[in-house]
């Protein structure tokens, strides 16, 4: 039977107003499966807490099992277990974690998109690879503790070295224009450090070495006493003893001499006596590892640098204090772009024991 066009008309009518009806004024069944199907709907967490999902990132899912592993595997690679980490202190390292894994999965994107971004070589993953394997005391050591994390393969272990080696790269170029340092701003350090960047005053050292670790003390004091007295009395020579007695193996083939010392370099405990002494003077000194015959050979006064001479390791130290920030602002910046991709279920993250 052929339906008329006023009668569909009315039909299509009819179906318009329902659908806006079910929409926007009594918010029927169609209406209901749209906003259940919201991301933060209450039917969405629900769903989220019965599947483990914390977190979707462009539409693809993270879940507590791959947020656990990349916590536990953050541990693995600080040399710890999971055990060892206390539970506060486990929700903290989740939260890290998972704000890795976020930004991993938009500069992942990015990369992707990117035809002129930086790849990992094979010669830097079989480096880093290689860095990792030097922890363990054999391969296979090293595979037992890889499958205890989920790491099924050597290729897969590579494939998250390659990932992680690429993110570096592309934060690096990134990062470069935010830490560029000016001229003035060299200047300005310069200024502001110039006697902290002076060559520091050093002294030409030898010495003794009587080590009171494990020892008895008061034997070790009167060893060296007696040491000092022979030194004096020219009874024998500085090499003689240092040869003869001394617990520094590395210096005592060399006459007990340890070179141009700065005081920035070694214990304070013997620098600051080691300082105040003149040229030539002998003196026995204590410190925390044992008592020293000491004798300055040489000394030099500090000496002012160049701004030139002091510019790279002013750039470097510029932007070292520029990249923490600046990498903060840049994950923030790609998370502030993606914000409407990403979402976060706080409670399945609270929930994780």
């Amino acid at each position: 039977m052929k339906i008329s066009f006023h009668a569909r008309l009315l039909t299509y009518a009819a179906v318009l107003a329902y659908v806006a009806l079910d929409l926007f004024a009594f918010r029927g069944p169609l209406r209901h499966s749209i906003d259940s199907r919201k991301i933060d709907s209450p039917e969405s967490v629900e769903r989220a807490k019965q599947t483990g999902l914390v977190a979707l990132v462009l539409g693809r899912p993270i879940h507590t099992a791959q947020l656990e592993r990349a916590a536990q595997e953050r541990a693995w690679m600080e040399g710890k277990t999971w055990n060892d980490v206390p539970a506060a202190q486990r929700k903290l390292i989740r939260k890290a974690c998972l704000g890795e894994l976020i930004d991993h999965q938009l500069i992942r994107s990015k990369i992707a998109a990117n035809k002129d971004a930086l790849r990992a070589s094979e010669e830097e993953i079989n480096q880093r690879y290689a860095q990792l394997l030097a922890r363990f005391s054999s391969k296979d050591e090293l595979e037992k503790s890889m499958n205890q994390q989920g790491i099924v393969s050597e290729q897969e272990l590579r494939l998250r070295l390659t990932a992680q080696i690429e993110m570096e790269k592309y934060i690096e170029r990134q990062l470069q224009p935010l830490i560029a340092v000016s001229d003035d701003e060299i200047t300005g350090f310069y200024q502001k450090h110039v006697k902290d960047l002076q060559n520091p005053a050093m002294a030409k050292v030898r010495h003794i070495f009587f080590a009171t670790l494990e020892k008895d003390p008061a034997a070790v004091k009167t060893t060296a006493e007696q040491a000092i007295a022979a030194l004096t009395g020219k009874q024998k020579t500085f090499e003689q003893l240092a040869g003869e007695l001394s617990d520094d193996p590395k210096s005592k083939t060399a006459g007990g001499l340890l070179g141009w010392i700065e005081p920035s370099r070694m214990p304070a405990d013997f620098t600051i006596p080691v300082m105040a002494m003149t040229v030539n003077q002998q003196a026995l000194l204590q410190t925390k590892l044992g008592w020293h015959v000491v004798e300055v050979l040489e000394k030099r006064d500090a000496t002012p640098r160049t701004i030139e001479q002091c510019r790279e390791e002013i750039i470097t130290a510029l932007q070292n204090g520029k990249r923490q920030p600046a990498l903060d602002n840049l994950r923030q910046a790609i998370r502030n772009d993606h914000r409407q991709h990403t979402h976060i279920y706080d409670v399945v993250l609270d929930s994780m024991p």
